[in-house]
């Protein structure tokens, strides 16, 4: 995730240095991706018209959408809950006091296939149900997402240098 991830910051903070060329290019490329698209949402309502204007703004909704889908993957803890988080008692009674520590410590790393798997959000104490892999395909949207502002990394400058395509404002 982090590898697509940082393409689409890549290319926004591209995207927004070509709407402000004294924004520095490198400072551009590695800010926050919230800060990103709120500099380029407002640069695009200043520097931009017609079909070049919607299309910036569709692309940061698209890469916001992306980044906090990705963001609720990756910061929500995951808890097992109910038989498949049991082991039997016989297993404790084979392990001596100076090892029940890291018993205890890989029983709680412990990863197992179960459908009992549940989540808490990381704004939340909710507990919640897992999602299914398919949820957890965001790749798949950040690649959808920087693929339109790649395009725009393009556009944008073409459109303030040659006027084509229309859309940039002096």
């Amino acid at each position: 995730m982090t590898i697509a991830g940082s393409r689409l910051d890549v290319q926004m903070g591209l995207l927004w240095h070509h709407l402000d060329r004294s924004v520095d290019l490198e400072l551009s490329r590695k800010a926050h991706g919230a800060k990103q698209c709120q500099r380029v949402r407002r640069l695009a309502d200043e520097r931009l018209t017609g079909d070049m204007r919607d299309a910036v703004l569709a692309a940061v909704d698209a890469a916001e959408s992306a980044r906090t889908h990705r963001n609720e993957i990756v910061h929500q803890d995951w808890v097992l809950r109910g038989r498949d988080a049991m082991r039997p008692v016989s297993e404790l009674s084979g392990i001596g006091q100076g090892d029940l520590p890291a018993y205890l410590a890989e029983w709680e790393r412990e990863s197992k296939a179960s459908q009992e798997w549940q989540r808490v959000p990381s704004q939340s104490v909710d507990v919640l149900p897992a999602q299914t892999l398919d949820d957890l395909w965001v790749e798949r949207e950040l690649s959808a997402a920087t693929d339109p502002v790649s395009a725009l990394t393009f556009q944008v400058p073409s459109s303030r240098e040659t006027g084509s395509p229309p859309g940039y404002v002096h």
